[in-house]
């Protein structure tokens, strides 16, 4: 019997792109050979996303507080999934098996359909189109409610851009104009959005030594990560993507991307609340059965003049 393959490639003149079946993310994102983002495995592996790498974040994206929240006068308890902070992380479909559904040379659209999970009792459907171009990636994703009654709902992706393989601490990120949401020791939100002055500068230049697990929120979703020479990728959203976690992998702090000079990388996840949304329903959306919550991204390279 043929095993299930493990991945599908799509290409478009000099990009390739590799979509894990498991995760539902690229693992691979290549320019004439160069990263476009941080991979993981070969496309024969059927392996985990290292430190969520890349994957879709649903039906929610980063911490819920204690794994419980309430929602129309219910009690709703998830699965901690990240026992030293005592959370729930990151929904329940990154490390799924999502299925194929349409498959063309510069495209794919895969799909997932968990049913309701402990302290999750609606069934959901998700859907990523993926569409690669010369210069690079496009995402579509559609989160809709398959239940009998209204659901939260919130998602994102877990990036981790790549400026053509470029050491991290060699590069510099280009954050846009945000405001800052402090987080406590656990990651949870501990207080109001505020202009971010010091925290977080709109020039991150270089990358060398900084350790980042920041919330922003911005109204102009574009972030470039660039080598010295300028070379790079430009990540920009659609508006349902307001809030991002910055956050750096690093071996000092137990949490080393593997492969990677020093276990660094930088992850930019683009989401549609912040952390703890279930509990403070900033950003969060209420779906009616049948009715559906997209956002999108795309990743381009690039390359001065």
């Amino acid at each position: 019997m043929t095993a299930a393959p493990a991945s599908v490639t799509v290409v478009s003149g000099e990009c390739v792109a590799t979509l894990a079946l498991r995760g539902g993310g690229p693992s691979r994102l290549t320019w004439r050979g160069q990263e476009l983002l941080e991979g993981y495995a070969g496309p024969d592996q059927q392996v985990t996303a290292p430190l969520s790498a890349n994957v879709v974040l649903a039906p929610w994206p980063n911490r819920t507080r204690d794994g419980a929240f309430d929602f129309d006068g219910q009690r709703h308890r998830l699965g901690i999934t990240e026992p030293g902070r005592a959370t729930a992380l990151h929904g329940f479909v990154s490390d799924r098996e999502w299925t194929v559904v349409e498959h063309r040379a510069d495209a794919v659209c895969l799909v997932v359909e968990p049913g309701p999970q402990p302290g999750w009792p609606w069934p959901i459907h998700l859907s990523v189109a993926y569409r690669i171009t010369g210069r690079g990636l496009r995402a579509n994703l559609t989160l809709r409610n398959d239940g009998t009654a209204d659901m939260p709902a919130a998602c994102g992706f877990h990036l981790y851009p790549s400026a053509l393989g470029a050491p991290t601490d060699t590069c510099s990120l280009a954050v846009p104009d945000h405001l800052h949401l402090p987080l406590d020791g656990r990651g949870l939100p501990c207080g109001e959005q505020q202009e971010d002055v010091d925290i977080l500068p709109h020039l991150v230049n270089p990358l060398a030594g900084r350790v980042l697990d920041h919330c922003l929120w911005t109204d102009d979703p574009q972030f470039t990560l660039s080598r010295p020479d300028g070379a790079g990728v430009v990540l920009s959203t659609s508006p349902e993507l307001r809030w991002f976690q910055i956050f750096t992998p690093d071996v000092r702090t137990g949490m080393p991307y593997p492969g990677r000079p020093g276990g660094r990388a930088v992850a930019v996840e683009p989401m549609t609340t912040p952390p703890d949304a279930l509990n403070s329903g900033a950003g969060l959306a209420r779906l009616p059965p049948g009715q559906c919550l997209t956002c999108s991204w795309h990743l381009d390279v690039l390359v001065p003049h």
